[in-house]
């Protein structure tokens, strides 16, 4: 009798298994079912002009976890030829690229402090990964201007690679983002953790500048889906005119030059403001994206008049202004970061943000990495529209 029951129940789990792999096969049952046991996750790289750094979200209840991991080398960097690489290095940056999902699993290497530059997260036993995307922002932008063909190259063999390493069932997406997603995603971000929608951002990186804000009435926005629930938000992305590329296209006149103050008593600030042109009749300066006459350098008119937002929160670069800056940089020899364009930083600041009508000093941290996995899990541009690759003035790479 044991030996009977024990053919019956070997012979009834059998059965059972072949009903559930049935209902697999017919999609009766989903396919995250068989790995139930494990947190739904996504995988996003901010390839940034700077480098590039791994970023994975786990889903818990309603909120994403965010694990940071390495940085590595910039994914422009040997398209571009800067920085030391060249386009003989472009397989070395990629293969770091995928290396660093390996690298994750283990604590990293101790910073000044004595801490791990990155903690421990093995994905591999604690995900369900639904979702792999490498999203470049101005950097790439800039990369795939000067030379294309190199730039198509570099991403088909990074989706390869990550294929190769992840499995051909995992989506990957691996591309640079849109002017109109950067700013949407760094939104989404301030918006997850302000838990409302009537705020706009306003968000300076090393390359480009972005504002993004919810607007019923503007011509140009596009609607965005979250939560089964629509809306409109108008986002715009300036190339050219962040922080390190705008000291370049404006140029370092004698009055925005480190210490300028200390040397000429008489100096004042607008002396260097004035020198700064963001702005004429046309609209924001929009130095570097592709305009109507298929040249570099375009202008923009930010209807903000018509900006449902009631609040503006300053993010990125802006996070680190303080009042006092000219002061330090300008009138005194102080101790400022990037000291030779410190001067031109301060006053560019200021000045961007009072020719955008902005004046706030609301900061917040925002991560377009984590706005990208929200946007994602809620399939949020699917009636959107199609996007405009500005930078090259046609269909996106």
């Amino acid at each position: 009798m044991r030996l009977l029951g024990r053919d019956m129940i070997l012979r009834n789990r059998k059965y059972v298994k072949y009903f559930f792999v049935s209902l697999l096969i017919f999609g009766l049952i989903p396919v995250g079912y068989a790995s139930s046991d494990k947190a739904p996750c996504r995988i996003v790289y901010d390839g940034g002009s700077s480098g590039t750094r791994l970023y994975i979200y786990e889903k818990q209840n309603a909120k994403w976890l965010q694990h940071e991991g390495p940085k590595v080398s910039a994914l422009a960097d040997p398209v571009r030829e800067i920085r030391g690489k060249t386009w003989t290095d472009a397989d070395a940056v990629i293969n770091d690229v995928v290396e660093a999902l390996k690298n994750i699993k283990s604590n990293g290497p101790s910073n000044d402090k004595g801490r791990p530059e990155w903690m421990a997260f093995d994905w591999s036993a604690k995900c369900h990964i639904t979702t792999a995307n490498v999203y470049a922002t101005a950097g790439m932008r800039l990369a795939e201007q000067q030379n294309p063909n190199r730039s198509k190259l570099l991403w088909l063999k990074l989706k390869q690679a990550l294929s190769k390493q992840l499995g051909d069932k995992i989506v990957i997406d691996a591309r640079t983002l849109t002017g109109f997603e950067e700013g949407l995603y760094a939104w989404l971000s301030v918006r997850d953790n302000r838990g409302s929608s009537d705020f706009g951002v306003v968000e300076m990186g090393g390359a480009s500048s972005q504002i993004t804000f919810p607007c019923e009435k503007c011509q140009t926005a596009r609607t965005i889906i979250l939560a089964n629930q629509s809306f409109k938000v108008f986002s715009y992305s300036f190339l050219g005119l962040g922080g390190d590329e705008a000291a370049k296209v404006f140029g370092i006149k004698p009055a925005c030059e480190y210490a300028v103050g200390k040397a000429n008593p008489q100096w004042t600030e607008d002396a260097c403001a004035s020198s700064i042109q963001i702005k004429t009749g046309q609209g924001i300066y929009d130095p570097y994206n592709i305009g109507d006459k298929k040249s570099r350098g375009t202008y923009k008119a930010i209807p903000i008049q018509h900006s449902d937002a009631t609040q503006w929160v300053l993010t990125g670069a802006f996070s680190f202004m303080k009042d006092s800056d000219v002061d330090t940089c300008c009138k005194q020899a102080g101790s400022c970061f990037n000291m030779e364009t410190s001067c031109f930083r301060a006053i560019y600041s200021k000045k961007y943000l009072h020719v955008m009508g902005i004046k706030s000093r609301e900061t917040a941290e925002s991560s377009w990495t984590l706005g990208a996995a929200i946007c994602e899990e809620n399939n949020c541009l699917r009636n959107s529209g199609q996007l405009k690759c500005r930078w090259l003035g046609h269909a996106c790479l």
